[in-house]
């Protein structure tokens, strides 16, 4: 993934992400729209000004690049490790 990515492309990536189980699908479909925010973000280069707190593993690997590159800055929000 690169920023020559479409926001289409970010949707299907975010979306070939398994719903965890214990997530309801409600929660799952706002930790979805987070990271596609991060995502739009990113491409743009506006900085993401909202709070992220503690969430699922999947959502801090959907707002990673492919080499493992958080999307947002490294202690800007609580992670799971």
């Amino acid at each position: 993934m690169n920023t020559t990515w479409s926001i289409n492309e970010v949707k299907r990536y975010i979306d070939s992400f398994a719903r965890p189980s214990g997530y309801n699908p409600y929660a799952w479909s706002v930790t979805k729209k987070l990271a596609l925010e991060v995502w739009e973000s990113y491409l743009t280069g506006r900085p993401f000004r909202r709070k992220v707190n503690y969430m699922c593993s999947e959502f801090y690997k959907m707002i990673e690049r492919p080499d493992g590159e958080s999307l947002l800055p490294r202690g800007s929000y609580r992670s799971l490790a």
